[in-house]
């Protein structure tokens, strides 16, 4: 299943650098599970990752209110109500790659695979009322 996954991952990521596609690299991530199993452990540190990273755009429940975030335009999102409405394949390519003409960075040369695949596992988590 991992490799499946490290797969589908990687013809997301190449769709994305091959094309400059970035609409073709989350339809690829589409369909790709999270390899990581989830534990509480996974979900402590998603969180911690999440409260280095995240919330100074974010905010400390996902609203996009963070201090960092104030004046951006667009605003950074609102991770409760965006979170459910993509799989986990999705969010970890968004969170790979960064979101396109926002200031959302690409975090895969900073984060590992493992730390995003535990981000993802936390936004579910904190996407459920539950920071």
């Amino acid at each position: 299943m991992a490799v499946v996954a490290a797969s589908a991952i990687a013809a997301a990521g190449w769709a994305y650098l091959r094309e400059g596609d970035w609409a073709k690299g989350l339809v690829a991530a589409y369909g790709v599970p999270n390899p990581v199993p989830p534990s509480s452990e996974a979900v402590e540190r998603g969180r911690a990752t999440f409260r280095d990273r995240c919330v100074v755009c974010h905010g400390a429940r996902g609203r996009g209110d963070g201090p960092g975030g104030a004046t951006l335009d667009p605003k950074p999102a609102d991770l409760v109500l965006h979170v459910p409405q993509h799989t986990d394949g999705e969010l970890h390519y968004m969170i790979s790659v960064g979101f396109p003409e926002s200031a959302m960075p690409a975090w895969r040369s900073v984060l590992s695979e493992q730390d995003r695949w535990e981000l993802v596992h936390y936004l579910r988590v904190l996407a459920s009322g539950n920071p």
